[in-house]
């Protein structure tokens, strides 16, 4: 059986690299698929330990083995939940919810109400990724989804670049977004906005915006 080793005064030489090139913004580190192979729960406080607040997750059984191990900071939950059995586990767990539609937005405010919980939440917006989260072009439906309910506190906005090695289609993405955030901010201005995954992070640092969602693997030759 393969074996990784992994050199703990290698990954924070590498944290630290980021730190620089981040510039201030908000790191989100994204800790899905066991920590990025690392080791969900170890990879998480290791993060911690090195001065990471926000986590993401891609499933409901990670953001709850991190909850179960003790982890108390922020976690963003990126995919859609369908179960209401699992968005439960998400909100009893203070878990950032992604929202990618009305009726999503919905069906958790009465999950929340039922719960007697106040849900953080992000909402996702399709800029071309094709694959879950508000059409960029229905703005009427963002502009209604952006403003906080009874039970669920608007945090975030964000879109995910769907191939950031091409800049000119992720400038589009990135423009369509923009247009969109300029419109957004006036009506709920306590908001952070992230587009940049790990591979946009590095080749177009103007896109940053308020936050990145970063997997933190690469070395300091590669900035």
């Amino acid at each position: 059986m393969k074996e990784l080793e992994i050199k703990i005064d290698d990954l924070k030489h590498n944290l630290n690299s980021i730190k620089r090139h981040a510039k201030g913004t908000k790191i989100i580190a994204v800790v899905k698929a066991n920590g990025m192979g690392f080791d969900l729960i170890k990879y998480s406080r290791f993060l911690i330990d090195n001065g990471i607040e926000n986590l993401a997750v891609a499933t409901t059984d990670e953001a709850e083995k991190l909850r179960l191990a003790g982890i108390d900071v922020k976690i963003l939950m990126l995919s859609e939940v369908f179960s209401d059995e699992e968005l439960e586990i998400l909100i009893e767990n203070d878990i950032i919810l992604t929202i990618g539609s009305i009726e999503e937005k919905e069906k958790i405010e009465k999950l929340a109400v039922k719960l007697k919980k106040q849900v953080n939440a992000h909402i996702k917006i399709d800029t071309g990724f094709g694959r879950y989260g508000f059409i960029y072009t229905n703005e009427n439906e963002i502009l209604e989804a952006i403003k906080d309910s009874e039970n669920i506190k608007i945090t975030g906005v964000y879109t995910h670049f769907s191939k950031p090695i091409d800049f000119k289609w992720t400038n589009k993405q990135f423009q369509r977004f923009m247009v969109l955030m300029q419109k957004i901010k006036p009506i709920n201005s306590n908001l952070i906005f992230h587009c940049s995954n790990s591979t946009a992070f590095i080749l177009y640092p103007e896109m940053n915006l308020d936050a990145v969602r970063l997997r933190l693997l690469y070395s300091e030759e590669e900035f």
